[in-house]
């Protein structure tokens, strides 16, 4: 009976402590960077409307502000390849307005003027294309660990899921979106910086709604590992947290380590912090005590 009893309450334990980390990952635990210190500056060739880092082939993916197409770039700033060009036909856009990339080297870009999402390989070589239904004007794009894609459609106001067959699993985000300016992703959580808002929006990876934050200063970026995300603010201040966590804390001023004043944008790669200002990628070590 002793025995018995024993069993059942030791029973209930072990289902109580399941529950509690039913939502936790080796991310959770991962140690939160505490700091940084300045590594290098990468000079690009060109000033870049929007650069993306892929992790496959350990190169930069850069879109030319002026020429409006991308090339492949090494972390010596050196061009590697373009990809894709001008036109209508298979593998060609005629305005690009973001992209991204995958784990697995998996280019996406959206063509807002001819309403189409172009895919290409790790080798840059074209793959397929597709017209996403039910959106006219695509804006944005990023890419969940699962390998769907979120699109923001700027006429709709909200983000679509699509599958990897192109069908829509759900949307969401309607209702709260002002003026997104990007999409970030981590293990089963999505991030969008709405410049109109001034606030980064958490949602789940069915499109809930986790929690908001409200950067104290104007909002410049965002970027995200699949452990955490990071902004960065108008006063160069760049600030961390968990995936999880609605509460980001400061890593410190950017503009006390290097010389910079208009940062446009960030990107998260290797153990770094890429900040981007004009043809300049400022590389800042991340510091883990």
């Amino acid at each position: 009976m002793i025995l018995h009893l024993i069993r059942n309450v030791l029973l209930s334990i072990l289902i109580v402590y399941m529950i509690s980390c039913s939502g936790m990952t080796i991310s959770d635990t991962k140690p939160i960077p505490s700091g940084f210190v300045q590594n290098a500056t990468i000079i690009l060739p060109f000033q870049p409307k929007k650069i993306r880092f892929c992790i496959f082939t350990n190169s930069f993916i850069v879109l030319d502000k002026l020429k409006n197409v991308l090339y492949r770039i090494d972390e010596k700033g050196k061009i590697l390849q373009r990809i894709g060009e001008f036109g209508f036909d298979q593998g060609q856009f005629v305005h690009i307005s973001d992209f991204a990339v995958d784990s697995f080297g998996n280019i996406f870009v959206v063509d807002d003027v001819a309403n189409v999402v172009v895919q290409f390989d790790d080798f840059g070589q074209f793959v397929n294309s597709f017209t996403p239904m039910e959106m006219t004007e695509p804006e944005l794009i990023a890419v969940q660990d699962t390998g769907e894609l979120l699109i923001y459609d700027s006429f709709a106001n909200q983000v679509f899921c699509f599958t990897k067959k192109n069908d829509i699993r759900f949307k969401f985000g309607k209702f709260y979106l002002d003026h997104p300016q990007k999409i970030c992703t981590t293990l089963e959580v999505n991030y969008i910086a709405d410049a109109g808002a001034n606030t980064i929006f958490c949602f789940d990876s069915f499109g809930g709604l986790l929690h908001e934050v409200t950067p104290s200063n104007a909002l410049v970026d965002i970027t995200s590992t699949k452990n955490f995300y990071y902004y960065l603010d108008n006063e160069t201040t760049l600030y961390v947290a968990r995936r999880m966590s609605f509460e980001p804390r400061p890593l410190g001023k950017v503009a006390d380590v290097i010389n910079v004043t208009k940062p446009t944008a960030i990107i998260a790669f290797h153990s770094s912090i890429g900040v981007l200002e004009g043809n300049k990628l400022h590389v800042l070590q991340l510091i883990v005590n």
